[in-house]
């Protein structure tokens, strides 16, 4: 039968402080067995920073659509433009030739 004292002798001394073990064992709940560990705080923190990426690049697309659309709504030449560029429009004694690269 294996004896305390044999045991005891294997343990780094660092780690028979009990007071260094309770230390280690807190750490190691805090950063991997939380429900709110340091590894999920990371990992939201990520993914608050992409998700903020994201709306300052759909705020800069709803910028920009919605200076097109004032274009459009102000300028007649701007409206038909967009119209033939976008979807073909032409007028009746037209011909439209669509050229692809």
């Amino acid at each position: 039968m294996v004896k305390w004292t044999q045991i005891k002798s294997k343990i780094p001394p660092p780690l028979r402080n009990k007071y260094v073990l309770t230390v280690v064992v807190f750490l190691l709940l805090i950063t991997v067995f939380d429900e709110n560990s340091l590894i999920d705080w990371a990992e939201s923190r990520m993914k608050l920073r992409r998700m903020k990426q994201e709306k300052a690049y759909y705020e800069q697309q709803l910028k920009t659509t919605t200076d097109i659309l004032q274009e459009l709504r102000t300028n007649n030449d701007s409206l038909e433009k967009f119209a033939r560029e976008r979807y073909g429009f032409h007028n009746s004694d037209e011909d439209v030739f669509v050229v692809v690269e």
